[in-house]
């Protein structure tokens, strides 16, 4: 019989390897921008229309973050796994610009079910004092997708053609699936009945969890305003072509994965909130000094490590805080949480392209802007509801 705590090491393992399909195929677009605008035979623009649409529409996340409360955090899991292989592999069988605009919409749904299932699970089931270390473990497989499934992405386009990262891609999300169903326990839903998920879905909107949701929010703009033009600033600075912006990506992923590094050491010792509040000043001061580096190719990947270190350091400390804003919707808050994680990047997707026309430093104090608004609110205004919690896998 498995141990508690070898329970909670096969839970982190598959969550992690789920993280990492889901997030290489989010993450992707960005470096590779302009190939794929090529590709389609569309320009810039239009591709980061399509982007804009995919993080737009998984605002509406929390619908189906409700099935999640009143059904199981397993079922809606498995169901959103499904959608999000079958929507990527219909872009790598069939890649015209009409199938990826839709490909891109209906995966960006199902990746806010996914990850929110994921934390709304996890807040279920790890101590609110031990959450953000496990909740920084499940981010590693959004790091790691810059260090190992873009690459990989890279290289596959240069040798398989450039629609052929979602082919694989989506055949990854079924078998993710798959292991989700066969691996992960089922847990009774969070709300026994209508009533009782009415009361919990009220308290979503008192002031703290609204506040917490702007603040999802204004912590993911700054890092869109500046990644939705990564691969285009790259490339006219540097003129880097395809594998050399996959190995830009790993630099970006080793600082990823250090951020979480960061977070398991450090969230929980610090507190929540302080470490968010760390994260987003060292952020703000990385955006300060990227316009001022020009063709410096060594330094731009310094500050751009740093940057999104902070930024992942911010998002895997934000998380757990997040589980403890609402506790007995949780699932449709973590769904929600995932929702403004994703305005928050369609907002830069529409915002980046066009700040970048006025120079790099548009952007950087743009994201700066954001930042400290962010702060500000997460000083003044928002502190947990849910100080401890007993539930152990």
């Amino acid at each position: 019989m498995k141990t508690p705590e070898t329970r909670v090491r096969s839970l982190l393992t598959v969550f992690t390897l789920t993280r990492l399909v889901v997030s290489t195929a989010f993450r992707m677009v960005y470096p590779f921008l302009p190939a794929f605008a090529r590709g389609f035979g569309v320009s810039i623009e239009t591709i980061a229309g399509a982007v804009s649409a995919r993080s737009a529409l998984g605002f509406f996340g929390p619908a189906l973050g409700a099935i999640a409360d009143m059904r199981g955090r397993k079922q809606a899991l498995v169901i959103a796994l499904l959608v999000f292989g079958v929507s990527l592999g219909l872009i790598g069988l069939w890649p015209v610009y009409g199938i990826f605009f839709w490909g891109m919409v209906i995966s960006g749904g199902a990746s806010v079910i996914i990850d929110s299932s994921i934390h709304a699970y996890l807040g279920d089931k790890i101590p609110y004092a031990r959450r953000g270390q496990a909740a920084a473990i499940i981010e590693l497989g959004w790091s790691m997708a810059f260090l190992i499934g873009v690459p990989l992405v890279g290289w596959s386009i240069t040798r398989l053609g450039w629609s052929s990262p979602f082919l694989w891609l989506g055949i990854a999300g079924l078998v993710s699936g798959g292991l989700v169903g066969v691996a992960i326990p089922r847990i009774p839903p969070s709300s026994d009945n209508w009533q009782q998920f009415q009361s919990g879905l009220r308290g979503i909107f008192s002031p703290i969890p609204l506040l917490g949701l702007l603040l999802a929010i204004l912590t993911v703009l700054p890092n869109q305003v500046i990644s939705i033009v990564f691969g285009v600033w790259m490339e006219n600075s540097f003129g880097f072509k395809i594998e050399q912006l996959g190995a830009a990506s790993s630099v970006i992923g080793l600082a990823g994965i250090t951020g979480i590094g960061c977070a398991i050491l450090f969230t929980d010792r610090l507190g929540k909130r302080r470490a968010v509040s760390v994260g987003l000043v060292i952020n703000s001061l990385a955006c300060l000094v990227m316009p001022f580096l020009g063709a410096q190719l060594w330094g731009t990947l310094a500050v751009l490590f740093v940057f999104f270190l902070s930024f992942e350091f911010t998002i895997a400390s934000l998380i757990p805080m997040m589980t403890a804003l609402s506790v007995q919707a949780r699932g449709v808050f973590m769904a929600a949480t995932l929702a403004s994680f994703s305005l928050g990047d369609s907002l830069g997707a529409l915002l980046g392209p066009i700040l970048i026309a006025k120079g790099l430093f548009a952007n950087a104090i743009a994201a700066v802007i954001f930042n400290l608004a962010g702060l500000l609110l997460l000083v003044l205004f928002i502190h947990p509801i849910e100080k401890t919690q007993t539930t152990t896998v």
